[in-house]
């Protein structure tokens, strides 16, 4: 084996510039491999799967979103580390970039597929940074007009619609603002679906009986009960439907009267946040 000493800066530098990883990493693999890059390679490429093993199974809370928005489509990726200190590392950001530049690119949008794809780049990187580093989901949207909005890394809005024959199609900046409103709405208000019409019906059936087990516990007569659901259910319409919420910027108005103010519909919508349940 080369003595400590006969392992020069240049070699190290040349064995970091090929595979990314630390100083110290390199030194010793071109120890243990008698100063052949090649060899010393192989023994990273192991060396980074056993610290990656020994990580894949640790808890992943922090992390970013990643956004690829072109003419026609908008992508949505949430990758995630351990720490807040590692989703603002510059690898991390730059591994995000390229795997959801990757999805737009070749239109792959399934999870499983990328995970393959970038698999060794990821237990790569994982071997580097030392914490786990997951793909956690991706998010897809397809439409002729897509607006995008990602508020601090941690929330990303995507938002389809179309524009009413109407509308002063000219006027592009104007239109691409009020889109921009409501993508800035979504991120604000968390709305779970576009109109009533996107609800499940179980979901429905479940919140009518949570609120009449509440409105019998009062002691009123039925139709004095059966008002007070029908007023109860119709908040919870309006909380969790985009059409109906009311308007963040102008709260005396909804969602709805601000769209036919300026002749635009919302056709469907994307909202993620790191570390939300899923």
């Amino acid at each position: 084996m080369i003595n400590r000493m006969e392992i020069s800066k240049k070699l190290i530098q040349e064995l970091r510039s090929k595979t990314g990883s630390g100083f110290m990493d390199c030194k010793v693999a071109l120890q243990k491999s008698n100063g052949n890059i090649n060899h010393a390679i192989d023994y990273l490429r192991t060396l980074g799967v056993c610290i990656a093993t020994g990580k894949i199974s640790r808890q992943t809370e922090f992390g970013r979103i990643f956004l690829y928005h072109d003419k026609n489509v908008g992508v949505l990726l949430e990758l995630n580390s351990e720490t807040d200190f590692v989703a603002n590392n510059d690898e991390f950001n730059n591994f995000g970039k390229t795997v959801v530049n990757y999805s737009g690119k070749k239109k792959i949008f399934i999870l499983n597929d990328l995970n393959n794809i970038f698999n060794s780049q990821r237990i790569s990187l994982i071997s580097r940074i030392r914490e786990n580093i997951i793909i956690r989901r991706i998010k897809y949207i397809t439409g002729n007009t897509i607006i995008s909005y990602v508020h601090s890394n941690k929330i990303g809005v995507l938002v389809e619609g179309i524009v009413s024959s109407s509308s002063n199609k000219d006027n592009k900046n104007n239109i691409n603002q009020c889109f921009k409103n409501v993508a800035m709405h979504i991120a604000a208000s968390r709305p779970l679906f576009l109109s009533e019409i996107d609800i499940p019906k179980d979901i429905i059936e479940r919140e009518i009986s949570i609120q009449k087990n509440i409105a019998n516990k009062i002691g009123k007569n039925n139709h004095v009960i059966k008002s007070i659901v029908q007023g109860r259910i119709n908040k919870f319409i309006n909380d969790i439907t985009l059409i109906r919420q009311k308007f963040i910027m102008d709260p005396k108005i909804i969602i709805n009267d601000y769209l036919n103010s300026n002749s635009i519909t919302i056709r469907s919508f994307i909202r993620i946040q790191v570390g939300e349940n899923i």
